[in-house]
């Protein structure tokens, strides 16, 4: 999920327009469909967890990326994303508060990572070379 928002290699340009896209979007959804402040708040949570796991996974895991504990730092965040998704259902209408929900959560990612906008690391390989 969101993976090319901490690809050094991706024009910021292209991360900022892929934001103000997501801004609006979440927008028009809450306009159309408003979910609750504590859904929100949940979803927004969802996305730091993301970020949290993902931290935990660079730098934890990444040495065995078919182990144990990189596999749940992966599954983690997707788990409490569907099962917020799931809990805000209403009436059977699952498409527009999950979609929006989604949103909250990677406004939340985006937001929360500015740092990512100007990372410039250079990307080394097994061989040394930049």
């Amino acid at each position: 999920m969101l993976e090319f928002w901490f690809d050094p290699t991706v024009a910021v340009v292209k991360k900022v327009l892929f934001f103000i896209a997501m801004v609006v979007l979440t927008g028009v959804l809450y306009w159309m469909e408003p979910l609750k402040l504590d859904a929100i708040l949940m979803f927004l949570g969802t996305g730091v967890i993301f970020l949290i796991c993902r931290y935990c996974k660079i730098h934890f895991a990444s040495k065995n990326p078919t182990g144990l504990l990189y596999r749940l730092l992966t599954w983690i965040p997707i788990a409490l994303l569907l099962a917020l998704v799931f809990i805000n259902m209403n009436n059977g209408e699952i498409l527009i508060p999950g979609a929006q929900g989604i949103g909250f959560m990677a406004l939340a990612i985006c937001l929360l990572s500015p740092i990512a906008l100007l990372n410039k690391n250079n990307l080394t390989h097994d061989d040394g070379k930049a």
